[in-house]
């Protein structure tokens, strides 16, 4: 799991969304408020308010997902990768690092 630390308690949803659709752009699908499931053939779920996932084409086997978690005056990003065994593998060493990537240099969250 990759983590990004930001240095504020107070970052919504709505802004690590803004910040993943412009820097992943058209191809891949941000969905926030949504769980990943594990098994590649499942679709993603309804979950929590701090939870997005992040995939392409169907979500089903390249995917992601992003809990945000306030604590102690910061917020911590955490992306875990989706699959199973395989697709675990490719996602961990793929969407996981674009999605690290874009989170940790946005400018708008000052990420470290």
């Amino acid at each position: 799991m990759a983590t990004v630390t930001v240095p504020r308690a107070d970052l919504t949803t709505d802004e690590v969304v803004k910040v993943l659709h412009d820097g992943l752009g058209p191809d891949y699908n941000v969905l926030p408020g949504m769980a990943m499931r594990r098994l590649p053939f499942l679709a993603p779920r309804v979950g929590q308010p701090n939870k997005i996932v992040v995939g392409t084409g169907d979500n089903r086997v390249v995917k992601a997902q992003v809990t945000i978690t306030p604590s102690d005056g910061q917020t911590q990003l955490r992306i875990s990768p989706g699959g199973f065994t395989t697709t675990f593998v490719l996602n961990t060493f793929g969407i996981v690092r674009k999605v690290r990537a874009v989170l940790a240099d946005s400018p708008s969250l000052s990420a470290r």
